[in-house]
């Protein structure tokens, strides 16, 4: 195993393989889902230039084309991408201008 020879204490961290860095939020939102007539509250934790991680009630489908929109007013297109430990995974689809 390749953990073998660490410590109990130390922990494993491997390489940040993401294209854009992400930054912690605290922000609440909404995720609009044009083709299912439906707008969902969310609170957003992460984003990047390339996506974002919500919180949300209600989980649409992978691949579902959704819209952003932070409570600064900001929108972003996007897709969802994953679901897990209660997090929504989104992909930007279009670039994002950074702050």
């Amino acid at each position: 195993m390749f953990l073998e020879g660490l410590s109990l204490s130390t922990s494993y961290r491997g390489q940040e393989r993401r294209a854009h860095p992400r930054r912690i939020v605290d922000e609440h939102g909404e995720l609009t889902i044009a083709d299912e007539n439906m707008t969902l509250p969310c609170c957003v934790v992460n984003i990047s230039a390339g996506g974002a991680k919500v919180l949300c009630d209600a989980i649409p489908p992978s691949g579902s084309k959704i819209t952003l929109v932070m409570s600064s007013g900001k929108r972003f297109e996007g897709v969802t991408t994953r679901y897990g430990e209660g997090e929504l995974g989104l992909k930007f689809t279009a670039p994002v201008a950074d702050e």
